[in-house]
């Protein structure tokens, strides 16, 4: 299972269909210089090092990486024009929601990439870009040296609440949405899952509760049985990107998210340079820019699965006879250790988790 394409335009409602939010490496080389023309500043006094006319004291708007974009913001109401203010707002908030990382006070300064030209926004998948971000941020919470966790936890944590009915709040029956309505207003407001008194063994337990899970505490197909007719884009299969980041996008291995039967999946893609350390800072995976021409070519490069898959016949999670041997020799199959020691932590602990 992941999160797929039509997941993303179902919680957020946010476009799938588009352009595909790529840029190249000599747009990325010098981000600043696109945030120079947004404040009608120069290098100098967007590092702090000169003084901002009219603006007061020096400050950094640009450093380590980020830019302070409320502050921007509060400087282009007095001083920007309609266009760089609602700019720099989207800049803010696309940073905030969509394409979020650890700095909490500053935004990814390569957001502005895709704002220069105000009418042109309704142009690009934000979707594909909001996922890609977030495969990236997964990929690097995974490392044994991660601290913490970046992307657009929205998306995943209604994701969870969708296709995991154990892990939603308790005793709350989320609302029916309308058809334009984002599935993730159905969780605005609602506590977290079941609470674990002891914090020393909560992510311990939390380990044991995914490994006990079954296919049938799994809701398969939350939005709709065949998702796949409404987001046909959600069948691609090949890269996906945000600016300079490039992850595979394989449906193929998630046929029961379509309703479909379980195959064992083709062979996946392999990157051009692939490094995956246990810092998360030395994370680097390289696909090259020739592969984002499969995205405009999507009768080529999609999952044909009324060719490859039968729909499900007795149950949501079926697979065929071969699948389940397939994926134990190729998966790991479980989160915690299988050496007691965790068990009897959390065995010891005063827990609740309803289901």
């Amino acid at each position: 299972m992941t999160i797929l394409l039509h997941d993303v335009q179902y919680l957020l409602q946010i476009p799938v269909e588009g352009r595909l939010m790529s840029r190249t490496s000599e747009q990325l080389d010098h981000p600043e210089v696109g945030l120079c023309a947004l404040l009608g500043m120069n290098s100098e006094q967007l590092s702090g090092r000169s003084e901002v006319p009219g603006f007061g004291s020096k400050g950094k708007w640009y450093d380590k990486g980020g830019f302070l974009a409320d502050m921007a913001s509060r400087y282009l109401q007095v001083n920007g024009t309609h266009v760089t203010e609602a700019q720099s707002y989207l800049l803010l908030m696309l940073g905030s929601t969509l394409f979020v990382d650890k700095s909490r006070d500053r935004v990814r300064p390569v957001v502005n990439l895709f704002l220069d030209e105000l009418e042109e926004i309704d142009q690009y998948s934000w979707a594909s870009g909001t996922l890609a971000w977030l495969y990236r941020c997964l990929g690097q919470a995974s490392r044994a040296g991660a601290r913490g966790v970046a992307g657009c936890l929205t998306l995943l944590q209604c994701w969870i609440y969708e296709y995991f009915p154990g892990f939603r709040p308790s005793h709350f029956e989320p609302p029916v949405v309308g058809p334009d309505e984002a599935w993730a207003s159905r969780w605005i407001g609602q506590p977290a899952t079941g609470s674990v008194a002891d914090p020393s063994v909560r992510l311990a337990f939390y380990r044991r509760a995914l490994d006990s899970l079954t296919p049938a505490d799994v809701f398969w197909t939350p939005f709709d049985q065949r998702p796949h007719l409404e987001v046909r884009r959600s069948l691609y299969t090949g890269v996906i990107r945000f600016a300079d980041i490039g992850e595979f996008y394989d449906p193929a291995r998630c046929l029961r998210q379509f309703g479909y039967r379980q195959m064992i999946p083709p062979p996946p893609s392999r990157p051009q340079r692939a490094d995956r350390p246990e810092a998360p800072g030395g994370y680097v995976i390289r696909i090259p820019e020739s592969f984002d021409a499969a995205w405009d070519a999507l009768l080529s490069h999609m999952v044909h699965i009324d060719m490859y898959s039968q729909p499900w016949r007795t149950y949501p999670y079926e697979t065929t006879a071969d699948y389940l041997d397939w994926f134990v020799a190729h998966s790991h199959c479980r989160v915690l250790r299988d050496d007691g020691d965790a068990d009897r932590l959390v065995d010891s602990a005063a827990v609740r988790f309803d289901h």
